[in-house]
């Protein structure tokens, strides 16, 4: 009994000195929801015409909507690092639930931001850089050359996405497992699998581009992550409002 109690007080404690951590981790996982829907409407305006072919078509248009694509590409980066710190919270929350699959999941997490921000983002900007000056290439000679450069980047882009798209929702899920035990509750675990194992299916998206059911899962997931975000960043709000500003220390009698 005892020991149970200073458990709870020690875990009360931890809490406390988090609580503006979790205060401003509930309020970014809600804007970064909202800047990925932002960002999902911005790709399906750029692909509204299919994924190009080969390496000059890609150019040629992302070149026609260069600013877009520059958005769109940079929001994810921003929604990459706004994300760190809902991962460090996160893990403190879920960490007296079940320490190995709370770390698990925030490390995969922390890896997809920093792969999807160093890597398949870095590219696509590269791309686009390069679509400029496809677009500006005053000779075939010159345009080739773009072309020959941007060869790899365009090739590399779909395995990079699918890499992408489904470590981070790896690392959701194992942290659904912990969450049901928490004061997430068990049904915002269950929704958070969900959602997270159509991610895992759309991240095959962009290596079997002829599968209707995967771009349909690769469509959906962006979405549904978004709203399974902003339940997530309400809840984690919410604990920090409960949270006392203080932690009476109480002595406990044996």
């Amino acid at each position: 009994m005892v020991h149970t109690q200073r458990n709870v007080a020690s875990a009360e404690t931890v809490d406390r000195n988090w609580k503006g951590l979790y205060f401003a981790s509930g309020s970014l996982l809600v804007l970064i929801a909202v800047l990925s829907f932002v960002a999902a409407y911005g790709a399906r305006i750029l692909y509204a015409s299919g994924y190009p072919s080969d390496p000059a078509s890609y150019l040629q248009l992302v070149s026609q909507h260069q600013r877009l694509a520059s958005v769109t590409w940079s929001l994810w980066i921003v929604m990459d690092f706004l994300g760190i710190a809902p991962t460090v919270a996160i893990y403190l929350v879920l960490r007296r639930y079940n320490r190995t699959l709370a770390l698990l999941g925030s490390l995969l997490s922390m890896f997809y931001t920093i792969y999807d921000v160093c890597v398949t983002e870095l590219n696509s900007l590269t791309l686009v850089s390069l679509s400029h000056g496809y677009v500006s290439a005053t000779n075939d000679a010159l345009r080739a050359s773009f072309v020959a450069a941007a060869t790899y980047g365009y090739y590399a882009l779909p395995i990079q996405t699918v890499l992408s798209f489904a470590i981070g929702p790896l690392g959701y899920i194992l942290w659904c497992v912990p969450m049901a035990r928490s004061f997430f509750g068990r049904w915002l675990a269950i929704f958070g699998v969900i959602v997270n194992v159509i991610g895992l299916l759309g991240s095959a998206a962009p290596v079997v581009p002829s599968s209707y059911f995967l771009g349909l899962c690769q469509f959906l997931c962006v979405r549904l992550i978004a709203v399974w975000f902003i339940i997530v960043g309400v809840q984690l709000y919410r604990h920090g409002r409960r949270l006392p500003a203080t932690v009476e220390n109480t002595a406990v009698m044996s």
